[in-house]
């Protein structure tokens, strides 16, 4: 049986990003999947580590250029496909996606873009507009990210999420909470409220917004105590600053780097609730790991990511709007104190649950987005595209 040519671009399988995950699980799935004749080939990613798992060709800085790696992957096609007709797939912002409309190949063009914000008028304008018009198939994250692509295109857009392992983040036992306990450190008080929060340090993430959060409810007398883990401590924010200016001397734990999942689903279960404080998710991982850890989350009324908090009550009003970037994309404002009540709502509805109920409440809010549940819907997607 002939086998069609299927190029994913993106982030690298073996980067932590979540763009990066979205690409590996794809790629493990369409890899594997024998009832689907592909040739598949996933590009993107810096090198080292290198990938073996299936055909992976990386693109570093240097192969993306400044046109986002499309002149790159139309080499790679022809080396690899010639002229032989298939799929381009591409999972990145709609904006890194306009320059693929100039690939020159006998190519449908997908895409699965990152839609995390709007414009003024509620949709998108030039390239990203334009990429999302451009494309054969476009494939929306969500229900909200669905009806912002659709102010710029024709008819219905479908929409599937991506999803995580259960058994990856289920209960660690006592063995797992007490590595937990090592990495949080010395200074974790027996009464310590563990606030958690995973976000990595860019513009988007909003550091501040959790530290000033902190910073009330232990003004308000609780014992709060954070862990952050991120990618570095100096970025768009310099954690050691927000740490001194919030007067959070010892009251939190910074881990960095990469975790696996069981050792994030360790520091998860050892938290009381976390925040996740982006401003505009297409998705929100953090989100789904907290509560498929069992843990309530705390996150603005914005964006992808609120579709997945299950009580409005953990939802922070969005106060104010202001624009950014070079294409006017809308971002929210919030207040911290709002942060540090939603906080406490979660907190209280947890305490007069149980936690036991509580915890499965949470597994139950994420359990749509099991990979077993959702490998057959997105396996119909691609087979009619085809």
């Amino acid at each position: 049986m002939d086998r069609t040519p299927f190029l994913l671009v993106g982030d690298g399988p073996q980067e932590t990003t979540g763009l990066g995950r979205i690409a590996r699980d794809l790629g493990t799935l369409l890899a594997s999947e024998a009832a689907i004749p592909l040739d598949f080939v996933q590009v993107g990613g810096p090198v080292p580590p290198c990938w073996r798992s299936w055909a992976h060709v990386p693109m570093g800085v240097a192969e993306r250029g400044d046109d986002w790696g499309a002149r790159f992957v139309q080499a790679i096609w022809e080396d690899r496909f010639g002229t032989t007709p298939g799929i381009l797939f591409v999972i990145w912002d709609p904006a890194r996606c306009y320059a693929y409309l100039q690939v020159q190949l006998p190519v449908q063009r997908w895409c699965y873009p990152a839609v995390d914000a709007y414009n003024r008028w509620g949709g998108l304008s030039g390239p990203p507009a334009a990429a999302l018009q451009g494309f054969d198939r476009v494939l929306a994250y969500g229900r909200w990210a669905a009806q912002i692509i659709k102010t710029v295109r024709e008819g219905s857009v479908p929409y599937l999420p991506h999803g995580f392992w259960p058994s990856d983040y289920a209960p660690v036992g006592e063995e797992g909470l007490d590595w937990a306990r090592t990495q949080l450190g010395p200074h974790v008080s027996r009464e310590a409220i563990i606030v958690g929060c995973v976000a990595t340090n860019q513009h988007r993430k909003d550091l501040a917004l959790y530290f000033e959060a902190l910073a009330i409810l232990k003004e308000r007398g609780l014992p709060v105590y954070g862990w952050l883990h991120t990618d570095t401590t100096i970025g768009a924010w310099s954690v050691d600053q927000l740490v001194e200016d919030c007067g959070l001397q010892k009251k939190v734990t910074v881990t960095l780097g990469t975790l696996t999942d069981r050792q994030l689903a360790c520091l998860y279960q050892r938290c009381d609730v976390t925040i996740a404080p982006g401003l505009g998710e297409g998705f929100g991982y953090p989100i789904v790991e907290s509560l498929a850890c069992g843990v309530p989350v705390v996150h603005g009324d914005f964006g992808g990511g609120s579709e997945l908090v299950p009580k409005v009550e953990w939802r922070v009003p969005v106060r104010e709007k202001r624009r950014e970037s070079i294409y006017g994309l809308t971002r929210p404002v919030f207040r911290a104190e709002d942060v540090a009540n939603a906080v406490e709502r979660a907190l209280r509805w947890r305490e007069e649950t149980g936690r036991t109920t509580a915890a499965a409440y949470c597994r139950g809010a994420v359990a749509h987005l099991n990979w077993a549940a959702l490998s057959p819907r997105w396996l119909a997607w691609i087979q009619e595209g085809l």
